[in-house]
């Protein structure tokens, strides 16, 4: 008999259409369907979902910032979901900060509790803040830290405390929560993944280089993210700037996909090189069109810098994964788990996070040796294939479960 899983979905995020975190909700969810007998409960419609999803309205007061809305969500839950409990066997939490319903339901019902921790809200909560001027900067972390950080604090602990089995998608988030005593026999490193179908070598890219103008014969490198900081977008700008200084072919363009913080910064940075006609900016594109725009590609480009505090980069992108199963050429940051799961000249060039020369270096090189280009995407792709898919990703899950189940320690 499959097991009775409940998918619980409660982040204080609405109405997202692409994003590592859309892609990442909808492969587990469609994979655990799969293997299991899934039921999915959730505050928002989840792009790219399958499963027939149960929607509880959440709670908004406007008079109150997000995450205390996300609290009294979750007190409402306890109630709304309870009668749904008592006929599963595992309750999956997908964790945010002010979320600890699927730990009380686990707890009161006596289930198995798997909890997806991507990362630790308290940290995010130190340590980002996306505000430019310092001053609105610092009055914004106070805020955060006097009327958010003692909630987050107990309520982390509570749901990692509690937890069954806690996935985490890289050994640095393991590594930093052994730190904190939980137990290493309760925490799965478990690297996230891709629909292999859905991102695949065959895709066609000619509508998207007709749209954008992008002649036959030309060279296109891709990047595709939200433009936060750890992505090294400035980085990259700074790189396309000494690339062009270098390499003067005309038939070369940039194609960087997608949108945020850092997206004026990246663009004045390409303007005041006077390269606007060289670099697309496609903006912010759903989910489902991420793939037919990175095989308009044939180089794609992961530049992420390390945490700005200094500790280490406990990501595992999803965009990485992606860039592999469309078996295209890659140049990517050797940086932790991108450089665990990347190998430099096999399956990409891996250049140093952060290190401008070693990046233009790199794309000058793939730019005039297609016959690399070919190689390094066939191996990227036998590589994603085998180990990095969702079905691969939610099979270490369940098997871990068996596993834990079977020494008796549920």
């Amino acid at each position: 008999m499959a097991l009775r899983v409940l998918y619980l979905r409660t982040v204080y995020w609405f109405n997202l259409t692409s994003g590592g975190s859309v892609g990442h909700t909808a492969g587990v969810i469609n994979s655990l369907d799969k293997r299991t007998n899934l039921s999915v409960i959730s505050n928002d419609n989840l792009k790219g979902v399958k499963t027939p999803l149960q929607i509880i309205k959440p709670f908004r007061l406007r008079i109150l910032p997000k995450e205390h809305n996300e609290f009294i969500y979750n007190l409402l839950l306890k109630k709304k979901v309870s009668p749904i409990v008592k006929d599963i066997d595992i309750i999956y939490h997908r964790y945010s900060g002010f979320s600890f319903a699927g730990c009380w339901l686990a707890i009161k019902y006596k289930k198995i509790f798997v909890l997806e921790f991507n990362s630790s809200d308290v940290w995010k909560l130190k340590n980002w803040s996306g505000e430019k001027n310092l001053i609105l900067r610092i009055l914004k972390m106070l805020v955060k830290r006097i009327l958010f950080l003692p909630f987050v604090k107990r309520i982390e602990k509570y749901n990692l405390t509690n937890a069954s089995l806690i996935v985490v998608v890289s050994e640095v988030l393991k590594k930093q929560l052994t730190g904190w005593g939980i137990p290493e026999s309760k925490i799965l490193v478990n690297p996230n993944g891709v629909n292999t179908k859905q991102y695949n070598p065959t895709i066609s890219g000619e509508k998207i280089r007709e749209k954008y103008y992008i002649k036959k014969g030309y060279t296109v490198f891709g990047f595709i993210g939200t433009f936060g900081q750890w992505h090294g977008v400035v980085e990259l700008a700074k790189a396309i700037v000494e690339f062009y200084k270098k390499i003067k072919s005309k038939n070369i363009r940039f194609l960087l996909i997608g949108s945020g913080n850092l997206l004026l910064q990246t663009k004045h940075i390409l303007e005041d090189a006077g390269l606007t006609n060289k670099v697309i900016f496609t903006g912010r594109i759903p989910q489902e069109e991420g793939p037919e725009h990175l095989a308009a590609c044939d180089i794609l480009l992961s530049p992420h810098i390390p945490n700005p505090d200094g500790t280490e980069f406990f990501g595992s992108p999803t965009k990485l994964f992606e860039y592999m199963a469309m078996g295209k050429a890659i140049i990517a940051s050797n940086l932790n788990q991108i450089g665990e799961v990347l190998e430099n000249k096999k399956t990409a060039l891996l250049v140093e996070p952060g290190n401008i020369n070693q990046l233009v270096d790199a794309m000058g090189r793939l730019v005039s040796d297609k016959s690399m280009r070919e190689e390094l995407g066939r191996n990227a792709r036998k590589e994603v294939v085998e180990n990095y898919t969702w079905d691969a990703h939610v099979r270490r899950i369940l098997d871990k479960i068996n596993q834990l189940n079977t020494r008796g320690i549920f």
